[in-house]
């Protein structure tokens, strides 16, 4: 395990324990339980205020610790944006009669300024052979967890090495990697409006939720008390709940939500299940301090 994968692992489980003691160390309320006309009790977190607390420091924490996870994912779609320009280049300088040094000099010119730049910083005034670039690349590969960089390392060590053939070896790799990489880009581009539209469900399931819970749930309760004794026996049903035990479980419903629509966004949208992590830690603090303001200041709106 590198140090990266312990931050992360390190940063999910501070994340994990700080919800647990957040479920561990609020105040509770005692809820009845009626399950085939048996009455079990339960101790429940009833302190909403509380529990958003600890959950927004949680989330915090995390969406800190991932943060440098959406760079990562960043630079690597910029250094897959200019893969193609990058083969394209050497491809011609070859033609032209350009060693390899010459053709990293000149490709800043061509859409390649952030790859030319890493290669450069790693080589400064040295000479580049076929050796040292793939052995650059492949470097790159692994620093950014970047797949296509580590193909090209090998793709070009064969190719450069080829002789006559590089050019043609070269055409090739070019024209693929253009098919290739337009197509996953504007696979990303085409998904990346569903982010945002992530974000809107979790406000409005937040809106909904605190409207119920804070203004409708108590006009409701009485209605309730008087339908429950006409319930019949067998159905499970639940006595004496406090609005605030309600809303301190909602509070761990956002979480959830957030999580599940988060890690979704990470696997479909990035291919990188911590940048949608980091998005869940986002919809979890956005979402839950909605949460606390909408039960201050909404029944006051509504004129409850």
């Amino acid at each position: 395990m590198n140090t990266t994968d312990a931050i992360r692992y390190g940063a999910l489980t501070i994340f994990i324990v700080i919800i647990i003691l957040s479920y561990l160390l609020a105040p509770k309320a005692t809820v009845g339980l009626i399950i085939m006309s048996r009455l079990f009790y339960i101790k429940l977190p009833s302190n909403y205020i509380n529990v958003s607390f600890y959950v927004s420091s949680a989330a915090l924490m995390l969406l800190i610790t991932l943060i440098p996870e959406y760079r990562r994912w960043r630079i690597n779609s910029i250094i897959n944006g200019e893969l193609p320009a990058f083969v394209r280049v050497i491809r011609d300088g070859i033609s032209a009669g350009l060693t390899l040094t010459e053709s990293v000099a000149v490709m800043s010119k061509y859409g390649t300024r952030t790859l030319a730049k890493m290669i450069s910083s790693r080589v400064g005034q040295g000479i580049i052979g076929p050796g040292e670039l793939s052995n650059i690349l492949m470097e790159l590969s692994r620093e950014f967890n970047n797949n296509n960089l580590a193909l090209l390392s090998i793709v070009l060590n064969s190719a450069l090495r080829s002789g006559v053939r590089a050019t043609e070896v070269l055409d090739l790799t070019y024209r693929e990697l253009d098919n290739v990489i337009t197509n996953e880009l504007d696979k990303v581009n085409s998904l990346r409006p569903y982010v945002a539209l992530a974000y809107t469900i979790t406000i409005v399931y937040v809106f909904l939720g605190s409207v119920v819970l804070s203004v409708l749930l108590p006009k409701l309760t009485l209605t309730a008390e008087s339908i429950t004794g006409t319930l019949p026996t067998g159905v499970a049903q639940l006595s004496g709940v406090d609005t605030s035990v309600l809303l301190t479980l909602f509070v761990y419903s956002i979480v959830v939500q957030a999580f599940l629509i988060g890690m979704l966004i990470g696997r479909i949208v990035y291919r990188n299940i911590y940048v949608g992590l980091m998005h869940s830690s986002a919809m979890t603090i956005i979402a839950v301090a909605t949460n606390y303001l909408l039960n201050i200041y909404t029944p006051y709106l509504l004129h409850v």
